[in-house]
């Protein structure tokens, strides 16, 4: 071989293999999830392995062109033919006609079949003779090679008339500007099939006119993806405000694997290693993970949700996060997607949540409030006297020369006294009793949680021993504070609030006095 034959053939076949593949590469990275992308790089990966095919095919003598034609060359573009099939019938949508069990294995079923006949040795694909011409090892024009190349050119006419179909079956612009696209793209390589290859042009081109039709199809689908933005889902209208959009928006697919997610959206849920897409990875807890699972099956079950909240735990260093949600469950065919917008809404909540907290909260003590305690019990009551349960305890209690500790102290003193009287209290009881400042120095608590009176009156006289074992201090100021106290049996004595708070009432006064009275 001369060096001119070596040259010839690295720029005929090795240079455009290189050039398919680099181009398959681009492909892939744009949008490597989706099918079309990946069916797109198979097809350039083929086309360019077809063209080191045929460049080792010269450099072997020409007694070997027969069997690598046949076996090699013919095998790949039998796959060339299935992706490109495969690739039609999902952008023209008829795949939702093929039995899910089916697809899409149907389009590789014919390569199959003849790779397992190659492989036993079976002779389905002929072997074309070959003789030297110039610098090139061409196919004699034979029955064999008529028959291949009309096969072909039919099956461009089939690409055809699929695209004709998922065109007349579309509405979307997009999609029926791609498959316009596709079907000029189809016809154009047919019609170079048709002219250059029934005609012998000898020495003067080389041969096989699936090297013209890789080159033609490349440039095609290069100049509409670089360019044009013709495949699905890749405009860079909506791409651009996709990414700038101050709104985290994430496109999921069946499996929950992140089909699509912004900058925002990467920023709000910490997703740091883009490589591992699934939405699960970034749960982070069981917690988590059961809420995301519930939200599917809610979006499943309505197919449209509108400001569904989620508390994730876990996601930053600093806690909890709360997020509203937008989100809508497509299924288009066999495909089903679900889109999502999210709000991180933690700052409202912990503002709204301050808000209720002030609403029915005492300021100074952090006790409930006498709106939340007249509320809750009212409900409480109504809730024994339909169970018909057992005995509750209404606690009314006052500080015994209160006035008189704020007149010689001060109010800050005052005030603490009163803080040092909630925690007193707190710690004597549970937290599902109701425990409320009312004002000024009054206090209320209602008690549900004991099995018999022995054991509230046991209580009572531990609250009582606590008092008075313990005192306030406050720098040098040390005060026994003393509570005088009230008790109304519930239902024995009443069962509404008024009632009870005008028996525990008389009763405090009373035990007012008895206080008075021993000393």
């Amino acid at each position: 071989m001369s060096i001119s034959q070596l040259c010839m053939y690295l720029a005929v076949y090795v240079l455009p293999a290189l050039y398919l593949f680099g181009l398959a590469c681009v492909v892939l990275m744009q949008q490597s999830r989706r099918l079309e992308n990946r069916l797109i790089t198979a097809i350039l990966v083929s086309y360019s392995f077809l063209y080191f095919g045929e460049f080792f095919r010269h450099l072997l003598p020409i007694e070997y062109s027969s069997t690598v034609s046949g076996i090699g060359l013919g095998l790949i573009s039998l796959l060339v033919v299935s992706l490109t099939l495969h690739l039609y019938i999902h952008v023209s949508n008829l795949y939702i006609y093929i039995p899910r069990i089916v697809y899409p294995g149907v389009f590789y079923v014919p390569f199959l079949i003849v790779l397992v006949a190659q492989i036993l040795h079976w002779r389905i694909i002929p072997f074309i003779l070959h003789e030297p011409r110039g610098f090139w090892y061409v196919p004699i024009y034979n029955e064999e090679y008529y028959i291949v190349l009309t096969s072909s050119a039919m099956l461009n006419l089939i690409m055809v008339f699929i695209l004709i179909i998922g065109l007349r079956k579309t509405v979307n612009l997009q999609q029926r500007k791609l498959l316009k696209f596709l079907m000029v793209c189809t016809l154009v390589v047919f019609t170079l099939k048709a002219s250059m290859g029934y005609l012998n042009f000898g020495e003067h081109i080389p041969p096989y006119t699936f090297l013209i039709e890789g080159i033609v199809f490349s440039i095609f689908i290069s100049f509409s993806f670089l360019h044009n933005d013709l495949l699905p889902n890749i405009s860079r209208r909506y791409r651009t405000l996709f990414d700038i959009s101050p709104i985290p928006i994430m496109i999921l697919d069946n499996n929950l694997d992140i089909l699509e997610i912004n900058k925002q959206g990467r920023f709000l849920l910490n997703i740091s290693d883009p490589t591992d897409m699934n939405l699960m990875k970034y749960a982070r807890t069981k917690h988590n993970k059961k809420l995301l699972r519930k939200l599917i099956e809610q979006l499943q079950l309505k197919g449209t949700l509108r400001d569904y909240s989620l508390a994730l735990d876990n996601l930053y260093l600093d806690g909890r996060i709360h997020i509203s949600i937008d989100a809508k469950y497509v299924v288009t065919g066999k495909e089903r997607i679900f889109y999502a917008m999210l709000r991180d809404v933690t700052s409202e909540v912990e503002k709204e949540k301050m808000i209720m907290h002030m609403a029915y909260h005492d300021v100074l003590t952090d006790l409930h409030n006498r709106a939340f305690f007249v509320t809750h019990i009212t409900k409480k009551l109504v809730e024994m006297s339909q169970k018909e349960s057992g005995e509750a305890y209404f606690v009314l209690l006052d500080l015994n020369q209160f006035k008189i500790i704020n007149d010689s102290f001060g109010h800050s003193v005052g005030d603490q006294v009163l803080q040092y009287t909630a925690e007193v209290l707190k710690d004597a009881t549970n937290k599902n009793d109701l425990v409320a400042r009312f004002g000024g120095d009054e206090f209320v608590l209602f008690l549900d949680d004991f099995n018999t009176r022995e054991d509230f009156e046991g209580w009572l006289s531990q609250l009582r021993m606590t008092f008075e074992e313990k005192n306030f201090n406050y720098n040098d100021i040390h005060i026994k504070v003393i509570p005088s106290i009230g008790i109304a049996y519930c239902p024995e004595q009443g069962d509404s609030f008024e009632d009870l708070f005008h028996v525990a009432d008389l009763n405090m006064y009373a035990d007012k006095e008895s206080l008075k009275s021993r000393k």
